[in-house]
């Protein structure tokens, strides 16, 4: 298969008065896996959908190579999409639902087939050797023969994968398809997916509001709200470099924690004032919130660079231990998901479970001080 880049310049979709998608510019490289991720009413399937063909595009220009396809037809910008309801057909059996988009392309009416008969035998042989090859590489080879109300729920979810892979198109398109299935099988198939599209090499565009699905899936992320891109970029550039704190918050479990703190200054060096407790910074944290002394930034800690004394890394540098009450402890298996009090201030501590601890209880915590997270109060945006 042969990939190509797909890019948005300046688009925006309107429906009436709302903007579902405003001035939204995006490069994904050939052979790519970027996933658009964010809440719902996002825009992430409304731009899915102007690249399908399937919304047309209020202002702005979409590119599959070096092409302009705001003209073009669907059928005509060799894309397949995969839904998050299947959209099998019932009556059709399995091979006959991988097999039908390429017999609609290949081999056209039957007056044509008529006309063509060895032609046409040669085709079908083609197709029956694709449709085959496609089926045990997902391994539904021994499914061939069922109609889809016979498959469970991942069955039917690789036979429409099957049907998207078989065309050979350039671009893939998925709307949350793995949606549908239970847990277990959704972790199952999300990783037997990467694999596929790394096999494959083709760019793929995946829709999702599952951060942990957008994280583990994707090349590189980009992160919608309200229509507006907010970041692009790797899954370790956007969880450990947030540029708003929309993104801090919305990427990561449980979400970081976001407190508005004053600055102040103590021998001449700007600090935290959290409750009773001075965070003091790295030396280029004190330089970005130097403007700040005197007024109030948004500071952001993530669950897991919160520390006990017992399991506090001897390689980082650390705050003071802050007194926390307990609020409530949520087991997770290998750890305690704490909810803390604080001077006021309500948070989320990820503890090993080898510290014990219980609801009330008065715990001396300790912060990642590297790990802090700075942001303007009233932009939001990181300060950097």
């Amino acid at each position: 298969m042969q990939a190509l880049p797909v890019r948005y310049e300046k688009v925006t979709k309107r429906f009436g008065q709302v903007v579902a998608v405003n001035q939204l510019s995006l490069k994904i490289e050939a052979g790519e896996f970027m996933v658009l991720v964010g809440p719902s009413g996002c825009g992430k399937t409304t731009a899915l959908r102007m690249l399908a063909g399937l919304e047309e595009v209020t202002e702005g220009e979409i590119y599959i190579g070096e092409q302009c396809v705001n003209e073009v037809s669907p059928r005509d910008r060799d894309i397949a999409m995969v839904f998050q309801n299947y959209a099998l057909y019932p009556h059709m059996k399995v091979y006959d639902n991988i097999a039908f988009g390429l017999r609609l392309r290949e081999l056209g009416g039957w007056l044509w087939q008529l006309s063509h008969m060895s032609e046409a035998r040669v085709i079908r042989q083609r197709i029956d050797e694709r449709v085959r090859r496609v089926a045990q590489m997902l391994e539904i080879e021994g499914l061939l023969h069922r109609l889809p109300k016979e498959l469970s729920g991942g069955q039917r979810q690789r036979v429409a994968l099957a049907r998207a892979i078989v065309r050979q198109p350039k671009v893939f398109l998925m709307d949350e398809p793995l949606s549908n299935l239970d847990a277990k099988l959704r972790d199952q198939t999300r990783a037997e997916l990467k694999k596929l599209q790394e096999r494959l090499g083709v760019t793929t565009i995946y829709v999702t509001h599952d951060q942990k699905e957008a994280m583990t899936l994707g090349t590189r992320i980009a992160v919608m709200k309200d229509g507006i891109l907010q970041q692009v970029g790797t899954p370790e550039e956007v969880y450990f470099e947030p540029t708003n704190a929309f993104v801090a918050t919305f990427i990561g479990t449980p979400p970081m924690n976001l407190l508005k703190v004053p600055v102040v200054s103590e021998g001449g060096q700007p600090v935290l004032q959290f409750g009773s407790t001075h965070l003091h910074l790295t030396s280029a944290q004190q330089e970005l919130v130097a403007p700040y002394v005197g007024k109030e930034v948004l500071m952001g800690i993530r669950p897991q660079d919160i520390y006990a004394e017992a399991n506090a890394p001897t390689d980082a540098i650390l705050s003071e231990p802050i007194p926390m009450q307990v609020d409530v402890v949520e087991p997770q298996g290998d750890r305690n998901d704490l909810h803390l009090l604080v001077d006021g201030h309500r948070l989320i501590a990820q503890i090993t479970v080898r510290v014990k601890v219980h609801d009330g209880a008065q715990l001396p915590l300790r912060f990642h001080l590297e790990h802090l997270h700075l942001f303007d109060p009233q932009t939001e945006q990181a300060i950097r």
